[in-house]
């Protein structure tokens, strides 16, 4: 069923304001060929209340089998133009001139498809609702089909009307240039500030999937080369929303959609960039989410229209509407009334100041789907040497988030950005875009562009140089450099933590390397729709999960499977990482059906980073998804972030297995020589904060850290002889959101003190066995502190013996913002553990038990899985000995 909704204007007619109409197909079968009736549900209430549904289109009167209702409302007049499929190919429309109470007869609008280059036997609006431009047009895509299962040919035109959608006023634009290598269809439009109209569609074969989107710079006629959207993320190919929600001098848009492999994970996001990014995103419903649709009413509420619940994968149970405001879906850092804080500055990067490091200017190439319609392109070749440097200027001096929005092709090059000589703290990117890299095949070349977050910087007004440096060769062999624009932000609470997921139906980010892997459909416990399956071998048969890393920094890497016996017991999961190569063995035969965490690692953007998995092991093998979750970013001696606040810290690279380019050093001193390392910190909570330097004999025993956390100073010494070349913790911190976690180092030690860099990690709320607020024992004694088997959360961990859930512990983690969290638990894994220590998650939707084997996967964050929490009360976690081995409570910690 497709749902499509809409608020029409008073305009020239008397009409109430508020009136809702949201139409849907009344399917007489779940099949998309069933006859159906097109239905309508009417409130004059601002959809308090509902009308019973009528019908608009009778299957019985028009033979109707195609549907997808699709409406479009003249702001100046009300009219509301109704588009939907008849039988056929053919496409009619309807006009209501009185809110949806009356309707005019069809107009057959069939005629206007009379010229069909590409073969195609379907016609159809596209689901979800047409838009008006500034200049009055109203405009509305429509997709197409070839019935051939070999060549679909999908696309996209479009019809527009210049006289309020009257009778014989509509005609047919130029599609959206037909191309296989992007198969376009069900889409929804906006237009940006300065005329141009963007398009972004799904894939229309399926699959988990980039969309699609297009330029036009005439106001829809016609339009730009297809090209991938980075911007909205990767889930499965589905119908989504948008909708253009700018109030006063701020610009919004919004974006809804299934945000998973399979149709479930209803989500809205929010761009204050005209969809180049999206900074804020909440979860409506985390259950099964079908096609969407956006609406706002007069005060700013915002309407969500979507199909929800039932078993079968393609058909929702029901067509529900979700009422929520601005407020509410950015957790308060956004609101009609004080806006969301936001001060950006965009700089186009094609301009005739751009030059090489020759002196010489850049090629600049006409390009609708670059920002300003110009694009920079430059075949460097030096690798370190080579890089395209543009002048900006600052018009107030402050603190600002830094963001490029780069061309991604499969030529492009590893780019390091820098200000003014200094490396941005996420500033390291990748762009290249393929779909396989496998030598036997024939390399897919997709391109498109995407917004990468590269750290934060301090500038002073006036001018000021951005440089993109060849780093490296890109991930595919190129060299290009190319950025599209430059965006500094100021003020506004700090943007989500981003994920990405490689799915092994997600074909840029899933590659079956030896080719001999089995694709199994439909398996209950699956993550999207089917995994990748191998028998266990000698390690010849690989795949390799490529995650679209959407920014520099550190991420939790997790997999996920479908537990089983007879599987590996020891699947030995590869991740290669900015940091070097780490193995972590996985029991594939316990603990599935959610997401299992390997660790953290850090990742450039775009990247290079993989994570392998072979069939060397003693059972099958399961390859199905693994996520990256962003937790913290690194701050490198050379980057924005570090400081030198006294003294004179020499760089050095003498000594081998420093982060970045080198490190800095000071002999033994007093105190009074001391650098800084700074992170914004994204999320409030607990971090865990790490250092990285060059061990050496003459390094000092007693290097001294400072730690400046929510909770004040702290003094940490590290042995710098030792532990060289990895990262060492300095323990657990809090932070608070919109802060700037703080390190510093001075030269009151024995030795030589290395500056290298710092890394902070996101760890969540978190609550411990050992806090006394928020850990408790219900009842039973549990053997505290235990200390026995290593690898414990804190100083220590609580036991029980099995017995019969007699004995409880507690966990309640604060719960600060109502929304979606995932839940996670540490233990200390042992032989005599539980294999089903029962956890009791206790969340806004009732209570689930979530059974773990604690015999494996100690000394990790181990997810229970993803709940939801109301702000104010806090979220419980229970733990009893109803058990067949010993039960370990140690930590637990909340993930929104």
């Amino acid at each position: 069923m497709i749902p499509a909704g809409i608020v029409p204007p008073a305009g020239g007619q008397a009409l109430p304001d508020d009136v809702v109409l949201t139409f849907t197909e009344g399917r007489t079968l779940a099949s998309d060929s069933s006859p159906k009736d097109l239905l309508l549900r009417r409130s004059v209430d601002a959809g308090r209340t509902w009308s019973a549904s009528t019908v608009v289109v009778s299957r019985d009167q028009d033979n109707l089998s195609g549907g997808n209702p699709t409406p479009v409302v003249d702001k100046q007049t009300g009219r509301v133009c109704l588009f939907y499929k008849g039988p056929g190919s053919t496409i009619y429309v309807k006009r209501s001139d009185d809110a949806g109470a009356t309707w005019s007869a069809a107009e057959d609008l069939t005629p206007l498809f009379a010229s069909n280059p590409h073969s195609w036997t379907l016609n159809s609006p596209v689901p979800g609702h047409g838009i008006q431009l500034q200049n009055g047009r109203l405009l509305i895509p429509v997709q197409h089909r070839a019935s051939s299962d070999d060549v679909r040919n999908y696309g996209v035109d479009f019809l527009y009307s210049d006289d309020h959608g009257s009778a014989g006023s509509w005609q047919r634009s130029a599609e959206v240039p037909m191309d296989p290598a992007y198969p376009i269809n069900e889409s929804r439009i906006f237009e940006r500030e300065d005329g141009s109209v963007v398009i972004n569609g799904r894939w229309g074969p399926g699959g988990t999937r980039y969309r699609i989107t297009s330029t036009s710079t005439d106001g829809g006629l016609t339009w730009a080369a297809p090209a991938i959207d980075g911007a909205t993320g990767i889930f499965g190919a589905v119908d989504a929303g948008m909708l253009q929600y700018s109030s006063g001098s701020v610009d919004r848009l919004l974006f809804s959609r299934p945000d998973s492999s399979v149709r479930e994970n209803m989500t809205v996001s929010i761009s204050y960039d005209e969809g180049a990014s999206f900074r804020y995103s909440r979860v409506v419903n985390p259950g099964t989410s079908y096609y969407s649709d956006l609406a706002r009413l007069s005060d700013g509420t915002i309407l969500l229209v979507y199909g929800r619940d039932g078993d079968v994968a393609t058909y929702p149970e029901r067509i529900t509407v979700a009422r929520f405001d601005l407020e509410w879906l950015t957790k308060g850092r956004d609101s009609l009334a004080s806006g969301p804080g936001l001060t950006q500055y965009s700089y186009e990067m094609a301009t005739s100041d751009a030059r090489t490091e020759t002196g010489a200017s850049v090629p600049i190439l006409s390009d609708a789907n670059a920002r300003g319609g110009k694009a920079l392109r430059y075949g460097a070749s030096d690798v370190g040497d080579d890089y395209i440097e543009v002048p900006f200027n600052v018009a107030q001096a402050g603190d600002y988030e830094v963001a490029v929005r780069f061309h991604r092709s499969f030529g492009q090059g590893q780019i390091r950005t820098s200000i003014d000589g200094a490396a941005l703290t996420q500033g390291l990117v990748d762009p290249t875009l393929t779909m396989s890299l496998k030598t036997t095949d024939a390399v897919y070349q997709d391109q498109g562009y995407q917004v990468y977050q590269l750290g934060s910087d301090t500038l002073t007004a006036g001018q000021h140089t951005v440089r993109f440096t060849l780093a490296a060769v890109g991930r595919a062999g190129g060299k290009a450099i190319a950025p599209d624009q430059l965006t500094l932000t100021s003020g506004g609470q700090p943007a989500d933590m981003p994920k990405t997921v490689a799915d092994n139906d997600f074909v840029p980010g899933f590659e079956d390397v030896s080719d001999s892997w089995t694709d199994v459909n439909s398996v209950t416990g699956a993550y999207g729709r089917s995994h990748a399956t191998h028998a266990a071998g000698t390690g010849t048969n690989k795949v390799r999960f490529r995650p679209d890393v959407p920014m520099n920094g550190v991420y939790e890497v997790s997999t996920w499977f479908r537990a089983q016996s007879g599987q590996a017991s020891n699947a030995s999961y590869v991740i290669n990482h900015a940091d070097g190569q780490t193995t972590v063995p996985v029991n594939e035969t316990s603990g599935g059906g959610r997401w299992v965490v390997l660790g953290e690692y850090t990742f450039s953007g775009g990247g290079d980073g993989t994570i392998e998995l072979s069939d060397d092991a003693d059972g099958t093998v399961i390859a199905d998804a693994v996520r990256l979750a962003y937790r913290g970013a690194v701050t490198d001696n050379d980057s924005t972030g570090y400081t030198a606040v006294s003294g004179t810290w020499n760089a050095g690279a003498t000594v081998t297995g420093f982060q970045g380019q080198n490190y800095r050093t000071h002999a033994a001193g007093t105190g009074t020589s001391v650098v800084r390392w700074q992170s914004p910190v994204r999320a409030s909570g607990g971090y865990d904060v790490s250092v990285w330097y060059t061990a050496h004999t003459n390094r000092a025993s007693n290097a001294p850290y400072t730690v400046k956390d929510a909770n004040g100073s702290t003094l940490v010494h590290r042995d710098q002889r030792v532990n060289g070349g990895q990262w060492v913790s300095l323990g657990k911190f809090s932070f608070t959101a919109g802060t700037l976690a703080t390190v510093e180092l001075s030269d009151a030690a024995d030795g030589y003190v290395v500056a290298d860099a710092v890394r902070f990690t996101y760890q969540g709320v978190v609550v411990d066995d050992e806090d006394a607020t928020g850990y408790s024992v219900v009842s039973g004694t549990w053997i505290s502190p235990a200390t026995t088997v290593d690898g414990h959360y804190g100083d220590s961990y609580s036991a029980h013996a099995a017995g019969t859930g007699t004995s409880v512990v507690r966990w309640q983690p604060a719960v600060a913002v109502s929304g979606v969290y995932d839940v996670a638990v540490w233990y200390t894994a042992h032989t005599n553990r539980a294999s089903n220590a029962a956890y009791t998650v206790k969340h806004a939707n009732g209570s689930t038990v979530v059974k773990i084997d604690q015999r494996i996967h100690g000394g990790q964050w181990v997810s229970l899985g993803s709940f939801s929490f109301t702000a104010g009360t806090p979220a419980t976690i229970e733990l009893s000995d109803a058990a067949d081995g010993y039960v370990v409570a140690d930590a637990v910690r909340i993930v929104a």
